[in-house]
């Protein structure tokens, strides 16, 4: 990642949900979207019983966009394997 300090994903997504389009409805009305689990100010997808899926808000970070970093940081945590591995890989950890 050349250098770059590793992010607190979490961190930065914890309570930024309320204004973005897709996660908002989800965070002000929890129990009408039975897929999803808010704990500790971060949104999860439900995938399966034991799986869940970080929910990314459509947020800046450093003058840019926070799901735009989390794909290059992946990129770079896999070597540069290319777009198919990356976007499994994301698919495993994130959602949006």
């Amino acid at each position: 990642s050349g250098g770059r300090a590793s992010m607190d994903l979490i961190g930065l997504v914890k309570g930024k949900y309320t204004k973005d389009p897709l996660f908002g409805p989800v965070v002000n009305s929890p129990k009408d979207f039975q897929n999803f689990e808010l704990k500790n100010d971060a949104l999860y997808l439900k995938i399966q019983q034991d799986v869940r899926l970080l929910c990314i808000p459509d947020i800046m970070y450093n003058s840019r966009k926070v799901r735009e970093i989390i794909i290059d940081e992946a990129h770079s945590l896999l070597a540069h394997l290319g777009s198919r591995k990356t976007l499994a890989y994301l698919r495993s950890h994130v959602w949006w």
